[in-house]
């Protein structure tokens, strides 16, 4: 089982846009090929092992020392053999933009090596961690280089605060009510969703009911699909086979049995 430990975001500048900081090391070597299931996470990943390899859609990709995967709503998988010591930061589907001013759009379902897209980010989160040995300061000096590279500009400020509205009420109306409510045109919610998260809002909507069901599945196996299906916003249990199957690549049925996802085969600790 591997040990993930998250640790809370202390800077009030930096939670609005970042979930947490996690850490794993393992102490022997260990070999993972596990199933990454589509999120609307943004996890940039600084590896300091062995190399990490992806598998998205068939095609493997080696990953460079500081990357991230853009949103996905595709599953994919991480291959990794040796001692593991990876750190990863967390982002909110509208986070990373205020640090990349580059339209998410553009990394959706991707394996992207930070350096390529900024040097000075990937340069900057590098060197933090260099002369750094004790984890929870790892962590700290981490969350101080975000400070230095976050530019919250007042006009995209606005703009991602809508998206960011967006994906916390989503759950609780519809598209159109919440256009409603804001007085606002669908297609300019649609072209901020996708810029500044990378999906339009209903594919948002879609991860966010599919993420809901498969941690149910994963944590609370007592749970009828009817139930499931209730609880995780599906109209029947037909639609949530359905769309789980689209995102998962297997049926609810089949999917605990494969036991192939990363939660799965993870234990949790926060701090």
């Amino acid at each position: 089982m591997l040990q993930i430990v998250r640790y809370a975001i202390k800077s009030e500048r930096l939670k609005p846009w970042v979930k947490f900081i996690w850490y794993l090391e393992t102490a022997s070597n260990v070999s993972l090929n596990h199933k990454l299931l589509p999120t609307d996470n943004i996890d940039v990943i600084i590896n300091l092992s062995d190399k990490i390899d992806y598998q998205i859609e068939k095609q493997r990709y080696r990953a460079g020392t500081v990357h991230f995967n853009g949103t996905r709503n595709k599953p994919g998988f991480i291959i990794q053999a040796g001692k593991i010591r990876v750190f990863g930061i967390s982002f909110y589907p509208f986070g990373l933009y205020p640090f990349l001013k580059v339209p998410m759009l553009e990394f959706s379902n991707q394996l992207n090596d930070l350096e390529l897209v900024d040097k000075r980010f990937a340069q900057k989160l590098e060197a933090a961690i260099q002369n750094t040995k004790e984890t929870s300061e790892v962590v700290n000096v981490i969350e101080k280089a975000l400070l230095l590279l976050l530019d919250q500009n007042t006009v995209e400020m606005k703009n991602i605060d809508l998206v960011q509205r967006f994906c916390s009420e989503n759950k609780e109306q519809s598209i159109n009510h919440f256009c409603e409510k804001n007085g606002l045109n669908i297609k300019t919610l649609e072209r901020q969703c996708l810029k500044y998260a990378g999906y339009t809002p209903k594919t948002l909507v879609r991860i966010g009911r599919f993420q809901s069901a498969s941690k149910q599945l994963i944590y609370n196996e007592e749970n009828s699909f009817v139930e499931l299906a209730c609880d995780s916003g599906y109209y029947d249990q037909a639609h949530f086979i359905k769309e789980f199957q689209e995102f998962s690549g297997t049926t609810p049925g089949k999917f605990n049995k494969e036991g192939l996802t990363i939660k799965e085969h993870s234990h949790y600790a926060f701090f």
